[in-house]
């Protein structure tokens, strides 16, 4: 939820940032929904009150007529906002944030590492069902498409992966967490992945929504709470999306799936560090696809691209041999205070903290990134020194 104070103070510049998205938000108008949404606010509080007088003074003819007026009220208040309910505008990029919203309005920061040189390149696919690590055709006989079987030493691999994140991200001053993995309709919103986007969650029959990301379950452990900052998470879970129009080859396999587990970075932080932190978890991301031997891009989003919370995004795209391109694995957002004036989590009363979400690693897509690198001619393939001493062998074979 954007700042309305701030909002009168720089609306024509915000104006402009927002534009960016491309989408349609007109602030002035935001402005006077607010404006004119408080005033209903105030209206009904004094109804109230005017109920509690007539109740206790038992006037019932009286109590009847504000009933009604209350109603009516709570009615005016309910009726559909659109795009000008300051709830439902999505976070203003950053001055940084380039426009636009395809693949050619990102800008490419940086390009590290020499990709392989492999003779007959294999898919993860075939890699991993030949190795006898990676079930989908049983998968999608028990759950459907997009869901896979982990086996043998692929299981390995993923702790292996956990464990050498885990402990990396403890020497850099993150408490490691396992959140829940449902969180209540509330939390979800707070975060920004309802209304507009509800039809990308899995709900379940008591109103509770499976995670997407641990992101969503950190947010809400500080909600409605003044805290110390800066406060890091490291969250293990299972995420759960259904992916909905996301479709082709290119996220055939275990790329893009409803179930996968993921090691998430979370950060409360004070405003004015806020982008010194995103820099901080970017260089983490970075060391990790380095450990790992990965070669990677480092892409800013254009505005059209980003999250609905996020006013900046930073992507990490590991090299993948099948595909001939660089596909995302990592991404990190800052969030500033939109999703903390939602959650009303702040560092001092009336005064917000900026939260930042971060992948750490995403076991399925990571994965893919492994074997397709690592693979070798027979077949078999080769495990990054970084994760030796978490493991029993050395390659697949």
């Amino acid at each position: 939820m954007i700042d309305l104070s701030a909002l009168k103070d720089n609306l024509d510049e915000w104006q402009k940032a927002l534009d960016k998205r491309g989408e349609k938000y007109d602030l002035k108008k935001v402005l006077e929904q607010a404006t004119k949404f408080g005033q209903l606010v105030k209206e009904l509080d004094d109804i109230r009150a005017q109920q509690n007088k007539a109740s206790k003074e038992h006037n019932i003819v009286e109590g009847k007529r504000l009933k009604k007026l209350e109603m009516a009220k709570v009615k005016e208040m309910e009726a559909p906002r659109g795009n000008h309910f300051v709830g439902d505008v999505p976070n203003i990029p950053l001055w940084d944030v380039p426009e636009g919203r395809d693949e050619a309005s990102m800008r490419i920061l940086e390009t590290v590492g020499k990709t392989p040189t492999i003779k007959d390149i294999k898919d993860h696919i075939e890699l991993g069902v030949g190795l006898n690590i990676l079930d989908i055709e049983r998968a999608t006989k028990t759950s459907g498409a997009r869901f896979y079987y982990l086996k043998n030493q692929a299981v390995e691999l993923e702790f292996a992966l956990v464990r050498w994140v885990m402990d990396l991200l403890k020497t850099k001053g993150f408490e490691l967490m396992i959140p829940p993995q449902m969180v209540n309709r509330m939390t979800m919103d707070a975060g920004g992945y309802l209304r507009k986007n509800e039809d990308e969650v899995y709900q379940t029959q008591d109103d509770l929504f499976l995670i997407g990301t641990s992101e969503q379950s950190i947010l809400g452990y500080h909600s409605a709470e003044i805290i110390d900052v800066p406060k890091r998470y490291a969250a293990f879970s299972t995420c759960f999306r259904r992916e909905a129009g996301s479709y082709g080859k290119d996220v055939k396999g275990i790329i893009r799936t409803h179930q996968f587990d993921k090691v998430e970075m979370f950060s409360f932080v004070l405003p004015k560090d806020s982008e010194a932190e995103q820099d901080f978890m970017n260089n983490i991301q970075e060391e990790i696809l380095q450990g790992l031997e990965i070669p990677y891009r480092k892409v800013l989003l254009a505005a059209g691209d980003l999250s609905t919370p996020s006013a900046k995004t930073i992507d990490m795209e590991s090299w993948l041999p099948s595909q001939q391109r660089y596909r995302e694995t990592h991404s990190c957002s800052n969030c500033t205070d939109w999703q903390a004036r939602r959650a009303n989590i702040r560092y001092e009363k009336g005064k917000f903290v900026h939260t930042l979400n971060g992948t750490a690693i995403a076991i399925g897509r990571t994965l893919v990134a492994l074997l397709e690198n690592h693979q070798q001619a027979d077949g078999s393939v080769k495990i990054p020194k970084a994760l030796h001493a978490y493991l029993s062998f050395k390659e697949i074979r």
